[in-house]
């Protein structure tokens, strides 16, 4: 009768903390759950195209990007991203042959910048 006790304790002690593990590491995968943080990226790395996207998981908002070739501003804009969302924003910039070509994404007092070499 006591080892019937001791198993059944010990049954729901380990589902009590499967349960607990499960939903904590839940809570660790999400990318918005406690975290403040953006990015930004190009989306096609290796090919030619300057669109790039801003992938938002922070409580600011409001984003302005300027696109620069040769350190001269050629393209800005802004715009409200949420919490959580991504937007994708398509640059249509001719002459950019042998050029260096920058994007910079500002966020508040935060500056984030990623480059392409033609």
């Amino acid at each position: 009768m006591q080892q019937k006790k001791i198993i059944i304790f010990l049954v729901t002690i380990f589902i009590l903390g499967s349960t607990y593990l499960a939903f904590v590491s839940d809570q660790g995968r999400s990318p918005d759950q406690n975290k403040n943080w953006w990015i930004i990226y190009f989306a096609e790395p290796k090919g030619d195209s300057l669109n790039f996207a801003i992938e938002n998981h922070s409580d600011k908002q409001d984003f302005r990007w300027e696109i620069l070739s040769d350190r001269e501003k050629k393209i800005e804009g802004s715009g409200k991203i949420e919490k959580g969302e991504t937007r994708k924003i398509e640059i249509n910039l001719t002459d950019i042959e042998d050029k260096k070509i920058t994007v910079d994404v500002f966020n508040g007092d935060e500056k984030k910048e990623i480059y392409k070499n033609f």
